[in-house]
């Protein structure tokens, strides 16, 4: 994996697309959302059109009006300055409004999504008396320390089935996973659908060339 550049960060926005499909209607994604000067930027914001719908899709539930998602591939660390900065991004976010307080901070929410769980910030946390609770399979809300609402996703403790194209963004998958994905992909109807799982698609190809 070493002489290819994975792209990762197109997959993962076309699996965050696919995982909230049943609600597309009441979403808007602006991906790479650039918050003032170029390195200021936002992986995926989430824009709920109608903030008291709720999402099909548990990764949705903590949902407000603006979402703030940040993804971390698997080779990249989550650590606690990276959380910090999640925070931060979505601070600005709120500061960054047209109009003095245009942004409400009660409708803002912060996601951070990785492959495998960070031990290392989960230790942090255990050590400043920071409370986390696990309501959902590899879902995890930050208690305290956070000015918005806040969670960790674990793709790898995500049920397979229910969370096909998140937990695609793998460079572990077992040929069964991968034949499962396929076989999935192969039943997608609807173009749109087949262009965004093709492009999860391909950076699990690339990730998992060996297999």
């Amino acid at each position: 994996m070493s002489d290819i550049k994975i792209q990762w960060h197109p997959g993962f926005v076309a699996a965050m697309d696919l995982e909230l499909a049943a609600n597309r209607a009441d979403l808007v994604y602006e991906k790479e959302y650039n918050l003032n000067t170029k390195p200021l930027e936002i992986d995926l914001l989430v824009i709920k059109k109608d903030k008291d719908v709720r999402t099909a899709n548990e990764i949705g539930w903590i949902f407000r009006g603006y979402n703030i998602l940040e993804y971390k591939s698997p080779d990249d660390s989550l650590d606690i300055d990276a959380f910090y900065k999640a925070g931060a991004y979505a601070g600005l976010y709120k500061a960054y409004g047209g109009v003095s307080d245009e942004r409400k901070a009660d409708d803002i929410t912060v996601s951070l999504i990785r492959e495998s769980r960070p031990d290392g910030l989960f230790e942090y946390f255990q050590r400043h008396n920071i409370r986390t609770t696990n309501p959902y399979r590899g879902i995890y809300y930050v208690l305290d320390a956070v000015l918005f609402p806040t969670q960790i996703i674990v793709s790898r403790e995500m049920d397979r089935k229910s969370h096909t194209w998140l937990k695609a963004l793998s460079g572990k998958m077992k040929k069964q996973d991968m034949k499962e994905l396929l076989e999935k992909i192969e039943a997608i109807k609807l173009t749109f659908d087949r262009e965004l799982a093709d492009s999860v698609l391909e950076v699990s190809i690339r990730a998992n060339r060996m297999l």
